[in-house]
């Protein structure tokens, strides 16, 4: 794996400075989010690129975006400021506090560092009892790795392992969508974009990128009163 581009303009972030100009399939992801997640609270959006997402996001929530990016960051913060919002840098792996965040979002997140797994934990930690952590990731069943190209991700997930992460950390699923963003090859490359309209998400549908809500179980009571139990 080549050297990893932190530049806003490398080809790894979106860079448009209005939300109407990101690319729509980038947008529907958030917008699935933004309809699921209840208004109110606290959250997290984690590796929040440019920052259009928060920025949509806080339009009835607080949202502290981080990104491993300076220059991303230094751009969120002055094309897509709001009130509700904070932006800040912090570059993977760094460490959580512990369930902080009524709902975290982290889009196109975990294939992007080599140990997904921790850092899908990282983040179960950090929410707090009942809340939502949205996340997504490309499709290896339908967008393989090695049909891309693409030197930023480290691996692509199989529908069955992207849920796997959300079971793994005792969260409960409570709803996924598949989406398609390109034609692909008669050699099984991935190709030219497809239009806008065909890059909706489809509920419970496999497409080339998995999204996928989920909730953290609400703290159980001990099953016997403290008062009743022996000290040792």
């Amino acid at each position: 794996m080549t050297a990893h581009d932190l530049g806003l303009y490398s080809g790894e972030r979106q860079v448009a400075g209005v939300y109407d100009d990101i690319r729509a399939d980038h947008r529907y992801r958030y917008e699935w989010a933004d309809r699921i997640i209840p208004a109110g609270g606290y959250g997290l959006d984690a590796f929040c690129g440019n920052g259009y997402g928060a920025w949509l996001l806080s339009r009835t929530r607080h949202v502290l975006g981080l990104d491993g990016s300076k220059e991303a960051v230094v751009f969120a913060s002055d094309h897509f400021p709001t009130p509700r919002t904070l932006y800040a840098h912090a570059y993977w792996p760094f460490e959580l506090p512990e369930a902080a965040f009524d709902f975290i979002v982290s889009l196109e997140s975990v294939e992007h560092v080599p140990d997904g797994q921790a850092f899908f934990a990282s983040l179960s930690r950090a929410l707090k009892p009942g809340g939502q952590i949205i996340f997504s990731t490309p499709n290896e069943d339908l967008l393989p790795h090695q049909a891309t190209g693409n030197h930023f991700h480290f691996k692509h997930y199989t529908l069955n392992e992207t849920l796997g992460l959300a079971n793994e950390q005792g969260l409960q699923v409570l709803s996924w969508a598949g989406q398609d963003c390109y034609q692909m090859t008669e050699e099984g490359r991935q190709g030219a974009l497809l239009a806008d309209e065909m890059t909706i998400l489809r509920n419970e549908t496999p497409g080339q990128f998995t999204i996928v809500s989920c909730r953290k179980p609400e703290a159980t009571q001990l099953s016997t009163p403290w008062w009743k139990r022996r000290s040792r």
